[in-house]
């Protein structure tokens, strides 16, 4: 496998980290303190819970957001098309994708949006590790 191929593979997968709601709370507060410094293998996007991140990223989701990467479509109306979806009903899942970071929505000539896929894969991660590292930013915080 190339470089250039791993580097563009590992760049489609979504590192999302599982954390209760109010760490990621305490997170965003000493990120913006200074007191907590992201790692650059830190997951990007963060869920308080499993369920949460099983209600965006369900089997059909996935293959759409799949789908949308391997086939490039230039509007919603293809993309209904493409999948036999409605277009009412996929605008309002590819909302959410979008506002979950997982997609991005481009308006390309006119009104029309182009749905762009931002990853392919998910990685979840639970790791005790960066919850221990928001506990001892927010200390930190209250030291300082």
């Amino acid at each position: 496998m190339s470089k250039l191929f791993e580097l563009k593979e590992q760049n489609m997968k979504a590192r999302i980290g599982i954390m209760s709601e109010a760490l990621v709370r305490n997170r965003m507060l000493a990120i913006a303190s200074g007191s907590y410094q992201i790692d650059v293998s830190e997951p990007k996007i963060w869920y308080s819970s499993m369920n949460a991140i099983c209600q965006i990223l369900n089997e059909k989701n996935i293959e759409l957001v799949r789908l949308i990467n391997k086939e490039k479509p230039e509007s919603l109306t293809e993309l209904a098309l493409l999948t036999g979806r409605q277009k009412s009903n996929l605008s309002n899942t590819l909302k959410a994708l979008s506002e979950k970071g997982f997609i991005r929505l481009e308006k390309s000539h006119g009104n029309v949006l182009k749905p762009v896929a931002l990853y392919t894969d998910f990685e979840i991660v639970v790791d005790s590790y960066y919850e221990d590292k928001v506990l001892k930013a927010v200390e930190a915080m209250k030291a300082a």
